[in-house]
């Protein structure tokens, strides 16, 4: 698993009232609501993410230092 990031954001209260009522039905807090929310994004957007030129340089070139993407100390 990935580390964790933490984020904050604002919603209108008619997004937030169909949000807590999803949760309620599904019967999941919010915080598993809006988590399942964001994926699903994710998911639909999948294909415009990886068509990013910035994903397509990611390991196409190497250096003396080796492969800075798979290295942990790539900012030391």
């Amino acid at each position: 698993m990935s580390e964790i990031k933490h984020i904050q954001t604002s919603i209108d209260m008619v997004s937030y009232d169909h949000l807590m009522h999803l949760s309620r039905i599904k019967k999941k807090s919010l915080k598993e609501t809006v988590k399942e929310a964001i994926m699903e994004y994710i998911r639909r957007h999948e294909k415009e993410i990886m068509t990013d030129s910035l994903f397509k340089i990611i390991g196409s070139f190497s250096t003396e230092e080796g492969d800075f993407s798979e290295r942990d100390d790539w900012r030391e």
